[in-house]
């Protein structure tokens, strides 16, 4: 009995020395990252209550003025409409394409390895490659796009020159990034799913569509609800895709953009107000983010 207590007690010392040495080796890699980044954050926010430029950031407290500048700033309130369509659009289209194939890739099919593949290189593409490829592909007349169109018999749709169509072409470009990670993600959730409710709506005459609906859906949703936000979050801070595949188009210039413009050209203090604001609206999607997490863990 003493023999036993004993060696609770030495593997109990051993555990919590693991667990000591463990903290002391992720410190320095925790203190480092949390400088880099507490320090440009708390940095920005000092200056979006100070007048400045770029090179010379502290010119005197002005307070909230900043913030009024901005928030009666029309390109502000067009960036963060922007942002709005440009977030629900690709994330609904990413969303729509990444469920499709991960319901098609589920299934026993010919070279299902190989096609997995294929699906996720757009999310391992370096960004500035993929939104060139595509811009390319969308210009006027001779972009691949444009060709495929005319040939079925459809007008030349001027994709940079009209502001609708860059929109939309920018939420194309975005889906076309995100949903491999839709498709990774809800392939995983599906197969991780309890075949015998399938089965059971089989065995009772449910159609294809009836068993997704009322068995598959409600078991995905919280993951899909996860997936939303987070892509949400990313579609707001998402600097790359609307730069890039427009060239700093006015009429595809989200909230990121609009505030990275305005304190490199105009003014760091508005540009860091503005930057902040987005900020705001980013913790306000990761609480919900983190709620639905939360939730889809009870619910698990």
């Amino acid at each position: 009995m003493a023999k036993a207590k004993g060696s609770r007690s030495a593997s109990d010392l051993q555990t919590r020395r693991d667990r000591l040495l463990s903290i002391n080796l992720a410190v320095p890699s925790i203190l480092l990252l949390g400088i880099a980044q507490a320090y440009p954050l708390i940095q920005g926010i000092l200056y979006s209550f100070q007048k400045g430029k770029t090179t010379n950031p502290s010119q005197g407290w002005i307070g909230l003025k900043n913030y009024s500048l901005v928030l009666h700033n029309p390109d502000f309130w067009s960036a963060a409409w922007f942002s709005v369509i440009f977030a629900i659009g690709g994330v609904l289209l990413s969303y729509g394409i990444g469920l499709g194939l991960a319901l098609l890739l589920i299934k026993d099919i010919p070279m299902r390895g190989f096609i997995r593949v294929g699906f996720i290189l757009p999310w391992v593409v370096p960004p500035i490659v993929g939104m060139t490829a595509l811009r390319w592909m969308m210009q006027d007349e001779r972009g691949a796009v444009n060709q495929v169109l005319n040939w079925f018999g459809v007008d030349t749709i001027f994709f940079f020159n009209d502001p609708k169509a860059t929109v939309v072409a920018t939420i194309i470009a975005k889906a076309w990034r995100s949903f491999p990670f839709m498709l990774v993600s809800l392939m995983a959730t599906l197969q991780s799913l309890d075949t015998v409710l399938d089965e059971a709506a089989e065995i009772d005459g449910a159609n294809r569509w009836q068993k997704f609906w009322s068995v598959t859906w409600p078991q995905i949703l919280p993951m899909s609800s996860i997936l939303w936000v987070l892509m949400t979050i990313w579609s707001v801070n998402d600097y790359e895709t609307p730069y890039l595949l427009t060239n700093n188009s006015p009429s595809a210039r989200n909230l990121m953009v609009f505030s990275f413009d305005e304190a490199i050209y105009r003014n760091l203090g508005t540009g860091s107000a503005s930057a902040v604001l987005t900020l705001i609206v980013l913790g306000v999607l990761s609480y919900f983010m983190l709620k639905l997490q939360k939730r889809a863990d009870d619910l698990s």
